[in-house]
């Protein structure tokens, strides 16, 4: 009895996560949130998706010149999203402090 509610719940969540993993959007389509929802305004969605205006493809495109960064995750992190991201850092940042401090602690 033990081990079955743990299994119970490991089923379910199993389950879950299968179902949501099967309603992603393929890899590369243009219909996807990433390509077609983050638009600028005065250009329409299918204008976008045809010509790959949208400013996902943006930052992909232009991101590690625009910003001088290594690679495009930093760019898009630190330079285009930087107040979006400042408090994700931050709990990042204090996650890897605390990491440290809990195990350099035994070392007295």
């Amino acid at each position: 009895m033990r081990r079955f509610v743990p299994m119970v719940f490991f089923c379910i969540f199993g389950i879950i996560m299968i179902a949501a993993v099967m309603t992603l959007a393929p890899v590369g389509d243009p219909h996807q949130p990433g390509y077609s929802e983050f638009v600028p305004p005065h250009i329409s969605k299918e204008d976008a998706i045809k010509k790959g205006e949208s400013v996902a493809l943006h930052y992909n495109r232009h991101g590690a010149h625009e910003t001088g960064a290594l690679d495009i995750i930093t760019s898009t992190i630190f330079d285009y999203r930087g107040y979006d991201t400042l408090f994700e850092t931050t709990v990042l940042f204090t996650a890897l402090i605390s990491v440290l401090s809990i195990l350099g602690a035994g070392k007295e």
